[in-house]
């Protein structure tokens, strides 16, 4: 009966231990699922990828857009802004010509700049003094551009590993809100001959693509033109794409973190009788942790979910708070035992010591791994 009675609390120990790390995955699933957020305004204007090469219909007449863009540079995630300058290009057969001299509308009208964000410091100026006449029947037009621009799809969920997408978007001027009725005008790539130059490097990310995409934009409303359906838009955009350093990320921002932890981790490694220097642990590190962390969020715009950074320390506090009410526990039973009892009080936490420090190692390695599947999932 005795040797089943000192089996019951180290059972409730480990039933505890337990119980926490399936709270801690539950939390994380609905931390990354947004379960415990206010519901958001129900948005009905979308943009929805299209097929990028997709065929123009029988009564659409394609227009080619090219871009070369030279520089991109003034990159804020807290405005999810950047500025870039290049060159942008048209082609067009004579039916379309013949549309827009029809409705009056110059060329340099002919597109509209869809994230364009300031308008006074724009620049958009025409290469060519008449457009070209090239001898497959194409006229050709090039205009230098100068701007700054907005990047609505930032996300940092996978903060360190996210990727950046820098683009810049065009629709027609006829597909516009508001401009006059005309023949259905097809935006097509030139994606053979755009691309980027050698100055959109942005410092901290490296660069690693460039595409172009073509997207399908749903208006939530027909403005105001009674009868008619809410207007849709063919997008086009060039997509420079960019991904922090891996290995600045683990050197500068995990590297700390798993030192920390290390040492928190060898803890329970301390004899049971230095109960003093134990309880001082926990504490100590948590400081550092949230010295640590607070070091990257200040690179970080004020974002309204948690990244997997955040949520990698708040694992790690979980962790911490856990080793400090064990080592409470373990100070309290070495302060009641008498003299006679402590050696065997003494062997009996460093036994539940090492379960918890190989328990806590596969807790932390558990948790993480669960959490960028979540993320790597729903983003």
């Amino acid at each position: 009966m005795k040797r089943q009675g000192r089996g019951n609390p180290d059972r409730w120990i480990f039933l505890s231990f337990g119980l926490l790390l399936l709270v801690g995955i539950v939390m994380l699933a609905l931390i990354r699922n947004d379960a415990l957020e206010f519901a958001a305004i129900a948005i009905k204007d979308r943009t929805l990828p299209a097929p990028l090469m997709e065929e123009p219909g029988t009564d659409d007449i394609p227009v080619r857009l090219g871009a070369y863009i030279e520089n991109l540079y003034d990159f804020s995630p807290d405005d999810k802004s950047f500025g870039a300058t290049g060159v942008i290009w048209l082609k067009w057969t004579e039916p379309v010509e013949a549309v827009f001299k029809a409705q009056g509308i110059p060329i340099e009208k002919w597109l509209d700049f869809v994230n364009l964000i300031d308008g006074w410091d724009f620049k958009l100026e025409a290469v060519h003094e008449r457009p070209l006449q090239k001898t497959d029947g194409e006229s050709l037009q090039s205009f230098r551009f100068h701007g700054h621009f907005y990047a609505n799809d930032l996300d940092f969920h996978e903060f360190p590993f996210q990727f950046i997408k820098l683009p810049l978007t065009f629709e027609l001027t006829n597909e516009t809100p508001g401009s006059a009725p005309t023949k259905n005008l097809f935006l097509t790539p030139d994606e053979r001959n755009s691309g980027v130059g050698a100055y959109i490097d942005i410092l901290g990310y490296k660069t690693t693509g460039f595409d172009i995409r073509a997207y399908r934009h749903q208006y939530a409303t027909n403005f105001g033109l009674d009868g008619h359906a809410p207007k849709q838009s063919r997008q086009i955009a060039f997509e420079t794409t960019y991904r922090q350093s891996v290995n600045a990320s683990l050197l500068t921002l995990f590297l700390p973190l798993t030192v920390v932890m290390a040492l928190v981790l060898f803890s329970p490694m301390l004899s049971a009788s230095l109960w003093d220097v134990r309880l001082g642990i926990p504490p100590t590190a948590l400081l550092a942790l949230i010295f640590l962390q607070q070091g990257y969020k200040n690179d970080l715009p004020d974002l309204p979910y948690a990244t997997y950074m955040d949520m990698a320390y708040n694992i790690c506090y979980l962790v911490n708070l856990v080793l400090f009410g064990l080592f409470l526990w373990s100070s309290n039973q070495l302060h009641r035992a008498s003299a006679k009892d402590k050696p065997a009080i003494i062997a009996h936490i460093t036994r539940v010591d090492a379960r918890f420090q190989v328990g806590l190692t596969l807790m932390l390695a558990i948790l993480l791994a669960v959490d960028w599947l979540i993320v790597d999932a729903l983003h």
